[in-house]
């Protein structure tokens, strides 16, 4: 009759497969770590806003928003997905009658020539790609987003 091997006490090697994360090796967020080093570019036309591009065709870009900000309505010849990595943001697709409000992790789709607006309830990053290259089409200046956010009293 065969031997039958004792039990190691060790622990065994497969508990070491995934290990704790290593707090040297910076932020687990892919996303996070990919704007930290990034240098950021004022968006002109919508104070608050700065973004960097991370790709170009289809662009890809990490875009940040102080809180209080405001985009007014706009809309853009391409479909844009978008991710928050942190923040909370308010959008009114104004085509489509719907209201958004996101925050950190959230997805949202805007098709191409929806008319939207985004106000910024707290600064905030996010993630956006689109197929082609940058473009936005004004629909509103800041001062009539303000006043339609604030007769809507639908601030989130």
């Amino acid at each position: 009759m065969a031997d039958i091997p004792k039990k190691d006490a060790k622990v065994n090697d497969t508990s070491q497969i995934s290990p704790a994360p290593n707090e040297d090796a910076g932020d687990a967020c892919a996303l996070c770590n990919l704007s930290a080093k990034r240098t950021f570019e004022p968006i002109e036309i919508m104070p608050g806003g700065s973004m960097t591009i991370v790709r170009e065709d289809p662009t890809s870009a990490i875009v940040r928003f102080k809180a209080g900000s405001l985009e007014p309505a706009h809309h853009h010849t391409f479909g844009h997905d978008l991710i928050v990595n942190y923040g909370r943001k308010c959008v009114w697709n104004l085509t489509k009658n719907a209201t958004y409000e996101l925050g950190p992790g959230d997805f949202l789709y805007t098709p191409a020539g929806d008319i939207h607006r985004v106000q910024y309830l707290t600064d905030t990053e996010f993630f956006i790609k689109w197929d082609g290259h940058w473009n936005l089409f004004l629909d509103e200046d800041i001062n009539q987003a303000s006043a339609a956010i604030h007769a809507s009293n639908d601030i989130a």
